[in-house]
């Protein structure tokens, strides 16, 4: 069956009115799809959607089969979900720019749309930190549903927006909410351990990954690879047939980067070639890992036709990305610094503080959680990460939903006597801020941009950022 070829088989025998996937929002005329969940199966709720009036029923599951409405049984019910969503919310838009990776995504992501506003393009973002056309949409998926995704790029094309920058998520891709979606520019950023509690083991996480250059990306699309990634070996064997592929930090770019110096602790240079010019770029207060971040968005634009000059009027003044390494101010009584990052992964942990150790003369000091009904793999990892680069560490709660928050620590921690534990989020941020002395750095990792607190299935209000900001304030 092809992409639309099911609503049109549909709509020949019913009205259709909407898409649904989520029985408790069906209304009169849609038609819904029963997904088949991880945890739950959606065909338990096809009752449901029926005494809600729908006109149709999408599954996969064979034993279902008379019902008071018409059923269309599908092989693959997500990916006809996606496709259905996509065709009947008319979502085209003519620049479609994917960016996937185990770090940094958002600020990639984040960095592109921001230069694309500077260039004066009408531009939307999709991804983390929220879904923006004219206004801030809360979003606390990476790749939302295919649903919400068309909805949100039908406003986009309501309001002209000429371009949209979307963050691809390993579970996206794999759950196949993006199927339906042709991009015209495909960015990788890199790949390390993450969500292997999802994809079982590394080979699929990155089989995942290759799907938005392999099955995503339009014929004449552009694909960008950061070179210097784990996996560059086999990531080049998947795409060794590809078209039009270029890899970031490859010898053979005319987009080289010839030196990043760091003048002082908050000032760095960058050296650029292009086209056999040297271009030089002043940053302030921005760690060396974001300075990258932004070099992979300037180079992608350029690969993808924008001009190299206009870029770098603009690169030197994007704004700070919400909980990427956020500087959240001084403390008041020594001026010790206080940053907020989303880092997650031992990979990300690795980096933050590898980066603020540089960016500091006196002591580092970190705080982070881990989530609970996640990777459990890594917590001993970035625990060991934590001693390994800072002076000092507090283990605290993250997310733990319906996990033991304190054998989530414990795991952690492990065997490393020295490490903090402290339960409370709010009272650890506030013992780490206190004992800041002067010169010192902290950073507090996990959990970013994100306003809340998830216990249970329960989401508490809850900031680092304001937090940190108020106790800075007071101490």
């Amino acid at each position: 069956m092809t992409k639309s070829s099911l609503l049109l088989k549909i709509s020949k025998k019913v009205k259709i009115s909407g898409i649904s996937s989520d029985s408790r929002l069906v209304k009169k005329g849609d038609v819904f799809f029963a997904i088949d969940g991880y945890l739950k199966d959606g065909s338990k709720y096809i009752d449901d959607a029926i005494k809600r009036k729908a006109s149709a029923i999408v599954t996969s599951n064979k034993k279902i089969k008379k019902k008071k409405i018409l059923v269309f049984h599908v092989n693959d019910v997500r990916e006809a979900l996606s496709y259905a969503a996509y065709d009947f919310y008319s979502s085209k838009i003519n620049n479609l720019i994917a960016v996937t990776g185990t770090n940094g995504k958002t600020s990639v992501s984040y960095l592109i749309y921001h230069i694309l506003k500077k260039l004066n393009k009408k531009v939307g973002i999709i991804g983390t930190i929220g879904n923006s056309i004219d206004v801030k949409v809360k979003s606390t998926l990476t790749t939302p549903d295919p649903i919400s995704i068309a909805k949100t790029l039908k406003k986009m094309k309501e309001k002209k927006i000429k371009y949209v920058v979307m963050e691809a998520s390993s579970h996206g891709l794999e759950q196949k909410r993006l199927c339906g979606l042709n991009f015209d520019l495909a960015i990788m950023t890199n790949i390390s351990h993450d969500h292997l509690d999802f994809h079982k083991n590394f080979q699929n996480y990155l089989n995942s990954k290759m799907r938005l250059f392999k099955r995503h990306l339009k014929t004449s699309g552009t694909a960008i690879i950061n070179e210097n990634t784990n996996q560059i070996k086999k990531i080049k064997k998947i795409l060794k047939n590809s078209k039009n592929v270029h890899y970031f930090n490859s010898e053979k770019s005319n987009f080289n980067i010839l030196k990043i110096k760091r003048l002082t602790k908050t000032h760095i240079i960058v050296l650029l070639e292009y086209l056999n010019k040297e271009y030089s770029f002043s940053f302030k207060n921005t760690p060396l890992f974001q300075i990258e971040n932004l070099l992979l968005a300037y180079y992608s634009l350029v690969k993808y036709g924008f001009s190299f000059k206009k870029i770098s009027k603009a690169i030197t003044r994007v704004p700070q990305i919400p909980g990427r390494m956020q500087f959240v101010g001084h403390k008041k009584t020594n001026n010790a610094k206080v940053f907020v990052d989303f880092a997650h992964t031992p990979d990300a942990l690795e980096k933050v503080l590898i980066e603020a150790r540089k960016m500091t003369s006196g002591n580092l000091h970190v705080l982070f959680g881990c989530g609970g009904n996640r990777d459990r793999l890594k917590r001993k990892k970035m625990g060991a990460i934590s001693v390994r680069y800072a002076d000092s560490v507090i283990v605290t709660d993250d997310n733990p939903r319906f996990e033991d928050a304190k054998k989530i620590r414990q795991e952690i921690i492990g065997r490393a006597n020295s490490i903090i534990n402290i339960s409370n989020r709010k009272n650890a941020i506030k013992r780490s801020i206190k004992k800041l002395k002067h010169s010192d750095l902290l950073v507090i990792a996990g959990k970013g941009h994100e306003k809340y607190q998830i216990i249970n299935d329960v989401y508490h209000k809850f900031d680092d950022v304001k937090i940190a900001k108020e106790i800075c304030a007071q101490s």
